[in-house]
């Protein structure tokens, strides 16, 4: 079960104790599937591994629930067969990884699942920031199937709505290069987000860099009329005329001042 025991840095950390992998299983999905048994990579056939990250995403569910949607194809005794040979294989070859009764099945609440950290640290803004941020990793990078693709669906928006939080957070205060940074964040997730675009816009003109500013603007013309075969909206338009006036009153005041003493 355990892959590569032997190979080069499987094992590494073992000498140092203040490098010591925390025990037990540690689940990852982003940005591929990995399953770790205190700090060592393991081994899963992908019917398992498909198995344990439906469960990860969903939950604790009833097992025709999960048969469903691992075997939508098969008829329901086909599919549930399959999950009981699925499940007998990670409770024989992982014990302790799942918690398994007549009707339902799921992950055991002692295995670290880095989608559970990111999704709590989604839904845990207060207003304050927190420490560490959400990432931005894909999730199952590769994986096209419909469940894995609406999680990929909801965890998308929901870093997109908690950055546009701190950036909106961040112009709040005044914090407008936070605020820049965040915006741009967003942008990376939704090019197509004027919301985040005019965020970004309205902190760069406040610390006085209208020509970022214009070229945030222009870059966002061409991602809209590649995408929608058109280069923005009335609102577009306006903002545009905004940092247009805010260029030329910046250029005024740089032509009228007065020149350098020279000797």
């Amino acid at each position: 079960m355990v892959q590569g025991t032997g190979a080069k840095g499987e094992l590494s950390v073992m000498g140092d104790t203040s490098k010591m992998p925390q025990a037990g299983y540690s689940l990852h999905l982003m940005p591929l599937w990995e399953l770790r048994d205190n700090g060592i990579r393991l081994h899963v056939c992908l019917r398992e591994q498909r198995l344990l990250a439906v469960l990860a995403i969903h939950g604790p569910s009833k097992r025709d629930r999960v048969a469903g949607l691992l075997w939508p194809e098969s008829c329901d005794r086909s599919a549930q067969d399959n999950l009981r040979v699925s499940i007998h294989h990670v409770t024989h070859s992982l014990p302790g990884m799942l918690t398994v009764d007549r009707h339902s099945v799921g992950i055991s609440p002692t295995a670290r699942v880095d989608l559970h950290r990111e999704r709590a640290a989604l839904e845990g803004f207060d207003g304050q920031g927190r420490t560490p941020r959400p990432r931005n990793e894909p999730l199952l990078m590769g994986w096209y199937e419909d469940w894995v693709l609406e999680e990929q669906a909801g965890l998308l928006q929901a870093r997109t709505a908690y950055w546009h939080q701190v950036a909106a957070r961040c112009l709040r205060h005044d914090d407008c290069r936070g605020a820049v940074e965040a915006a741009a964040r967003v942008l990376r997730l939704d090019m197509l987000d004027e919301a985040a675009l005019e965020i970004m816009v309205t902190a760069q003109l406040a610390l006085g860099q209208s020509i970022s500013a214009m070229g945030a603007i222009a870059a966002f013309r061409r991602t809209a009329r590649h995408e929608l075969g058109m280069s923005g909206s009335p609102a577009l338009d306006r903002l545009e005329a905004r940092v247009r006036g805010a260029t030329i009153v910046s250029l005024a005041g740089f032509r009228g001042a007065p020149e350098p003493f020279r000797i």
